[in-house]
C-alpha cells in the first residue's frame, strides 16, 4: 500500500512539474472552431442559461473542475482574485465534466460553487464535448482563449501567472 502512495505521489509531483511548465501557446488536435454550447446554471454569479466556446467576441478564462478535487477548490480563491484583476471584458466560465444526474447533481454542484465563493459562470460539460475538445483529462485545467488556446495550465497556479497570460492576450 505504502508503494502504491509513493508512486501515486511521484506520479502526481511530475505531473505537476509538467503543468507549470505549460506557459506557451498550446494547441490540441481537437481544437475546432466550431462552437460548443454550455447549459450554465442558475448559482452564484451565474445564470441558469447558456454560453458558447469559444466565445465570439474577446476572450474567456475557461476552467475545468469537479466537486470532488480539493485543488480545484483551492484555486477558487486564485481565481477569484485574478478575474479582479484584470479587464472587464475578460470573461470567466467555470465547467464540470463530471456525470450532473448520476454521481453528482445540480444541486450539489450549486452548493459547491456557493460554499467556495465563485461569483461568475458556472456550466456543465454535459456529455465532456468541451473536455475533449481542450484535451481537459485532469483537474483542474485553466485555459485563457482568445482565437485559440493562448494559455494552459493543468493544477495549482498563483493569480500572477493567470493575470500574467491574460494581459499577454489582451495587451498583446
Amino acid at each position: 500500500m505504502r508503494r502504491r502512495h509513493l508512486l501515486a505521489t511521484l506520479g502526481g509531483t511530475v505531473a505537476l512539474g509538467a503543468g507549470t511548465l505549460s506557459v506557451r501557446p498550446w494547441q490540441s488536435s481537437n481544437d475546432s472552431t466550431e462552437p460548443i454550447t454550455v447549459e450554465t446554471l442558475d448559482a452564484p454569479g451565474s445564470e441558469a442559461g447558456r454560453v458558447t466556446v469559444p466565445p465570439s467576441d474577446g476572450p474567456l478564462v475557461l476552467e475545468f473542475f469537479a466537486t470532488t478535487c480539493s485543488t480545484c477548490a483551492d484555486q477558487m480563491a486564485v481565481l477569484a482574485d485574478a478575474r479582479q484583476r484584470v479587464d472587464d471584458s475578460v470573461r470567466f466560465l467555470s465547467v464540470t465534466s463530471e456525470p450532473v444526474g448520476l454521481s453528482v447533481s445540480r444541486a450539489d454542484v450549486r452548493e459547491w460553487w456557493q460554499s467556495h465563493d465563485g461569483t461568475w459562470p458556472v456550466g456543465l460539460d454535459d456529455g465532456t464535448a468541451l473536455a475533449q475538445r481542450y484535451d481537459a483529462t485532469r483537474v483542474p485545467t485553466t485555459l485563457v482563449l482568445n482565437d485559440g488556446v493562448a494559455w494552459r495550465h493543468t493544477g495549482p497556479f498563483d493569480a500572477d501567472a493567470l493575470v500574467a497570460a491574460v494581459d499577454e492576450v489582451t495587451n498583446g
